[in-house]
């Protein structure tokens, strides 16, 4: 078909005007614009309804700015989706003429709008990294959930606004201006402003990206020197490098999809269209539909928390397909089972990060009760129609790395390992065991809090002018014995260590390239600390932990960070940083114990960077644990597992995973050469710790402070090696336990429970006088079955009067002696 060639004004708005602009004159080309429209439509339809659900039924990723701008592209592609082939393949494919000029209009304007509002929230999107890298301490400050709707309030209206201008009166017909080729009843200088508001558009974007690309090639580049000064080869650092290839893919594909047909349309406005351009145009429109569909695969689903929900849903459903195949008695036993079946998996520790991601949720339900309801019928059809689209993207899902927010990082699942090894020892040794006094906290109380008690102290025992840098040259090390170190650790029962590398004082016990005269290898010992335990520890196959201060004290650069309310990070770009990655790099813990986050946020310690390199790029991704001290907001809330605080005791089953850490020195963390008898923990307080930690869910890590010579004094190993031995009766109620349905007797705090599958231990710190123990809180059976750890042979009992059992305990002989503290009761076949 040939050009139309229209002059009059009636004629050019007459609705037979349309028959113009039908192209496509074959049965072929009709068909493959059918096809394609029908193809990319249903699929980009469907994926961006994914993207919605998984978003909007989390609570974590609804309250989220940057997952409201993502809702909001899926939002408009839905519609442009829908509105786009519908009135494409009416008009293309079934010639429908029998609708009114303001009719096209209104369909031309829902097109106009949607396709706008997908670039304009890609935008958003893009303005939402820009600022998190650009201005990192300020972005909660900027990006407000406020402020978000409110942008996304602006966007829509105005690409609404802008769409209906044609309809309004902005047409060729109403103007009696020159008609657009491309579309009907459009007018060229409408056309033209529109082509400026999608270039204006584009370009925002990819500026943005770039700028986030450009930001991360400075951070390759700082890093390959630093690493280069090291002496190592370079590795990938941060998730800002990590998030470059997620970018290019972005720009590549906004190019590729609207270079086309913003290049037609300009075209148009200053030449003549053939038809054959005119039928390229009308295939390479199908191109935008393509962006719409490929952008929740590469944008949305690329992101750990929608990735996490998806595997969610999948689990569910598969565990409903299950029960469903079953009769009705024995579908709860199924759905138990099903879960039972997560649970177990996530004490597999070996597993890459990306396939572990989902079990997050499931982690919560194998703490918690296996109470949980069925699925809704409404729930289990929705996850069977996302069934087929998740094979689809699969290789998409399997790339999904964590991002940089705590959503995505707080999704990933404990590595099993943390769990089940319960016990571990907590070593505090620096500069300050040399004045070994008040605690390891001595520099600050004298020099920072001027404290007299102090002052007297030094003036007492060293010479006028004392600094604290010359107590260095006296942390000598001179009888570390790593080796007899780890033995000793063994015998006490501990499956992990945790040395600290660096406390607030900032004397790095390794060889620091960034602390310069101020580490253990050139100055003091002239000896790598941690990385002698840490092969020792590792020889006796007990995990490595590393205690790292995120701040020091006394840093000029961490104290004009501080003068400029953590505007600037200066300290964290070239101290902190640094020796982190320098740390994992060099000696692949299993462990970080982050402290000294009190005084800044986490967007000023680069924590939540640093922590996505770890998880996604490190030599230590699968299996590294972390706590929760990462910022001034994040303790008990964000991060691996949650110290709280100092010997936190929660009173209740938490939640989340924990940890205890405790001092056998009850007035110091660090060696104190002037502690007595009465300030250290005994056997027995150390052990109901223990106890009542690990019924509750947590972790025990009990610290010493070695001499600065490097021994652990025989106070200190006297306590260790009591909780060896108690640990080698009991440890089969501690290693790898779970918390009960109860964790302690109602009537008294002497009795807590721990469990193994269906076994139940029974802990009770104190003997009864009877020899009888009474039991509340299990219900027994016919097929119960009671022993004693440490004991052979069973014990007998019976039903209590009330409720429980009474078991009779072995007669234990007279002792001018005082017993042992705790002991355990194998329970078998109770409820």
């Amino acid at each position: 078909m040939d050009i139309c060639k229209i002059h009059e004004n009636a004629s050019k708005c007459s609705v037979n005007t349309m028959e113009c602009f039908m192209v496509l004159s074959t049965q072929a080309q009709k068909i493959s614009i059918a096809t394609l429209c029908g193809l990319f439509g249903t699929l980009c339809i469907f994926e961006n309804s994914l993207v919605l659900y998984l978003i909007f039924s989390s609570p974590g990723t609804r309250r989220k700015p940057s997952y409201l701008f993502i809702s909001s592209l899926a939002l408009a592609d839905i519609l442009a989706s829908i509105t786009f082939v519908c009135s494409f393949v009416n008009f293309h494919v079934f010639n429908e003429t029998d609708f009114s000029k303001e009719a096209f209009l209104l369909q031309l304007g829902g097109v106009n709008t949607s396709f706008s509002a997908s670039l304009s929230s890609l935008l958003l999107t893009a303005l939402d990294r820009y600022i998190s890298i650009s201005r990192p301490s300020k972005y909660k400050l900027l990006m407000t959930r406020k402020r978000a709707w409110i942008a996304l309030g602006v966007l829509w209206v105005t690409c609404a606004t802008i769409a209906s201008l044609p309809l309004l009166g902005w047409n060729c017909c109403m103007l009696d201006s020159t008609c657009s080729e491309l579309f009907p009843f459009v007018d060229e200088n409408y056309l033209s402003s529109w082509i400026c508001f999608i270039m204006v558009l584009l370009g925002c974007i990819v500026y943005a990206y770039v700028h986030v690309l450009w930001r991360a090639r400075q951070h390759v580049a700082y890093m390959e020197k630093h690493q280069a000064q090291a002496g190592k080869p370079n590795t990938r650092m941060r998730m800002d490098v990590m998030l470059a290839k997620t970018l290019v893919m972005v720009l590549t594909v906004l190019v590729l999809c609207w270079s086309p047909v913003l290049v037609l349309m300009i075209y148009s406005i200053f030449a003549r269209l053939s038809n054959h351009l005119r039928k390229l145009f009308a295939f390479c429109s199908t191109l935008c539909l393509l962006n719409s569909m490929v952008n929740p695969i590469i944008y949305a689903l690329r992101s750990k928390e929608l990735y996490s929900s998806l595997r969610m849903v999948f689990s569910r459903f598969r565990r409903q397909l299950k029960a469903s195949e079953d009769s009705p008695e024995a579908e709860s036993t199924h759905k138990s089972s099903a879960i039972e079946t997560v649970c177990e998996d996530m004490r597999q520790w070996r597993r890459p990060v990306v396939a572990s991601v989902a079990m997050a949720a499931s982690r919560r339900r194998c703490l918690g009760s296996h109470g949980g309801g069925a699925l809704t019928s409404r729930g289990s059809m929705a996850a069977g129609g996302l069934l087929w689209v998740a094979a689809a993207l699969a290789p998409v899902l399997a790339a999904a790395r964590y991002r940089p927010d705590w959503a995505s990082l707080d999704a990933r699942p404990l590595p099993a390992w943390f769990d089940q090894a319960k016990v571990g020892v907590f070593v505090h040794w620096g500069v300050f065991s040399v004045p070994a006094w008040g605690s390891e906290w001595f520099w600050w109380h004298w020099r920072g809090e001027h404290r007299a008690d102090y002052e007297r102290f030094v003036q007492r025992r060293y010479p006028p002018d004392t600094t604290y840098a010359d107590f260095a040259p006296r942390f000598t090390a001179h009888d570390f014995q790593p080796r007899e170190w780890a033995q000793l650790f063994q015998r006490a029962g501990a499956r992990y260590v945790v040395l600290t590398t660096k406390h607030h004082e900032g004397f790095t016990n390794w060889g620091s390239p960034v602390s310069w005269n101020w580490n253990s290898l050139d100055t003091g010992p002239h000896r790598d600390l941690v990385g002698e335990l840490g092969q020792a520890l590792r020889e006796s196959n007990i995990r490595y932990g590393l205690y790292h201060s995120l701040l020091e004290w006394f840093n000029p650069l961490y104290l004009a960070d501080k003068e400029s309310g953590f505007k600037t990070q200066d300290f964290v770009l070239k101290k902190t940083m640094p020796e982190l990655y320098d740390l994992v790099l060099k000696y692949k813990p299993d462990l970080i114990w982050s402290d000294g986050d009190w005084e800044a946020p986490e967007s000023y310690w680069n924590s939540t960077s640093f922590l996505a390199w770890l998880y996604n790029d490190s030599p230590v991704k699968d299996t590294v644990v972390v706590n929760d001290r990462w910022g001034n907001n994040c303790s008990c809330h964000h991060g691996g597992y949650y110290n709280c605080a100092d010997k936190y005791k929660p009173g209740t089953l938490p939640t989340h995973k924990w940890e205890m850490c405790s001092s056998i020195d009850k007035l110091s963390w660090g060696y104190r050469s002037s502690m007595n008898i009465a300030e250290l923990m005994d056997e027995a307080s150390i052990i109901e710790e223990l106890v009542q930690t690990v019924s509750f869910g947590g972790n025990y890590l009990l610290n010493v402070g070695p001499t600065k010579e490097g021994v652990i004094v025989p106070i200190f190993q006297e306590r260790l090696l009591a909780l060896g031995r108690w640990l080698d009766t009991n440890g089969e109620a501690i290693y790898e336990s779970k918390p009960w349905r109860v964790q302690m007797e109602n009537s008294t705090d002497t009795i807590w429970y721990t469990s193994k599958g269906p076994v139940v231990y029974a802990i009770f710190l104190t003997w009864p006088l009877d020899n009888v123990l009474e039991l509340s809180s299990p219900t027994p059976s016919p097929a119960t079955q009671v022993t004693m750890l440490g004991f052979a042979g069973t014990l007998k009992w019976q039903k209590s009067p009330g409720k429980g059992l009474l078991v009779t305990l072995p007669y234990m002989l007279p002792s001018p002696l005082p017993p042992q503290s705790g002991w355990t009761v194998k329970l078998e076949g109770v409820k």
